[in-house]
């Protein structure tokens, strides 16, 4: 059973601070259609997204035959057009607000680029919250795990006391790469169903944090 022995939080972001699975969607359909290739359902999202990216890219386009940045490019381009119809999940923000009252640390890692990490915190006033936000250097959006490892070393975040919250199966590999517990949420951009597969704790709504932590 997880409980109050976490003192530091790790946070992703895309899927998990900002709900914005359905317009990743609706981006990716626009980057499909460019290329004269049928559309996604969010359903098939849910069931095949997967990080790194590149490998869901697989599944839609026979990649030998495609440039990956190319289509990264036009993905950012697409979403970043879309983006003002995104928010915040509400629910997610009360919990950051109360982990910061308990003077709990928190953090970022995401695959998201650095200056978009940071220009969409700002955009939603949660920057303030976190003691580091760690974004990837490209916009491939890779693994992270690596970088999740350094990134809490530097903060001398003890593994064994730190929680990371994601939204994809990659963060509960980023999690075991640190030697971290992890938590998911079944709201982003990978469904209930896929997650529970892997038999990593998953939650419905991050409402259900305040019975497991706050």
């Amino acid at each position: 059973m997880i409980d109050m022995k976490y003192k530091n939080i790790v946070w992703d972001y895309n899927g998990t601070i900002i709900d914005d699975a359905g317009l990743a969607v609706d981006a990716e359909n626009l980057v499909l259609e460019s290329y004269g290739l049928p559309g996604i359902t969010l359903e098939y999202y849910l069931k095949e997204c997967e990080m790194p990216i590149i490998n869901f890219y697989n599944k839609i386009f026979k990649m030998e035959n495609y440039d990956f940045s190319q289509i990264a490019e036009r993905f950012v381009s697409n979403y970043d057009k879309l983006f003002e119809s995104a928010d915040v999940f509400p629910e997610v923000v009360s919990a950051i607000k109360h982990f910061s009252e308990k003077n709990i640390r928190q953090g970022v890692i995401s695959g998201f680029e650095s200056s978009r990490l940071e220009n969409s915190l700002k955009k939603f006033g949660l920057n303030g919250y976190f003691e580091f936000l760690s974004g990837s250097d490209d916009i491939d959006c890779g693994d992270k795990s690596d970088r999740a490892v350094k990134v809490v070393e530097k903060y001398g975040f003890d593994p064994k006391e730190t929680l990371f919250i994601g939204d994809m199966y990659h963060d509960f590999e980023t999690a075991e790469k640190v030697g971290a517990d992890c938590v998911l949420i079944a709201k982003g951009h990978q469904g209930a169903d896929v997650l529970r597969r892997y038999g990593v704790t998953v939650l419905d709504s991050a409402d259900e944090l305040k019975d497991l932590l706050l």
